[in-house]
């Protein structure tokens, strides 16, 4: 499933707090998703866009299988922390500034991190340490 990087970020904020898919949904379908805006500072609506355009493609989002549609630099480091739990000091940015470099992470990772992407982004191995550029 495709989603922007806020509905990424919504996911990933609900799941560390920590929300399942079927709280998410049970709010959902009962109007309470106030509930959750009071508390975090998340688009509600586009949650109740996505469970009611597919709500299949929305659990596998919670599950972790999605790609983000566009991602920014920016954007990729916050859900490297939100969903990896990976910090700014796990990695060096490259000088170019388009992506970063010496990222060790597992082979499991590699791969959720790939499905993540969007197409205009590379992975390379090398050894045990991923790059990560457009």
């Amino acid at each position: 499933m495709a989603i922007s990087m806020m509905e990424a970020y919504t996911i990933e904020l609900l799941k560390n707090h920590p929300y399942t898919f079927e709280q998410i949904k049970h709010f959902i379908e009962n109007d309470e998703l106030h509930l959750l805006k009071n508390s975090y500072d998340i688009d509600t609506d586009s949650l109740r866009i996505l469970l009611k355009e597919n709500a299949k493609e929305m659990e596998q989002a919670f599950a972790g299988n999605y790609e983000v549609k566009f991602v920014t630099m920016n954007g990729l480091k916050n859900l490297l922390r939100m969903r990896f739990q990976i910090s700014d000091d796990q990695y060096e940015l490259l000088a170019e500034g388009n992506g970063l470099h010496f990222l060790q992470v597992d082979s499991i990772t590699e791969q959720q991190i790939r499905g993540m992407l969007s197409s205009n982004w590379k992975v390379e191995r090398s050894g045990e340490q991923i790059t990560l550029y457009v």
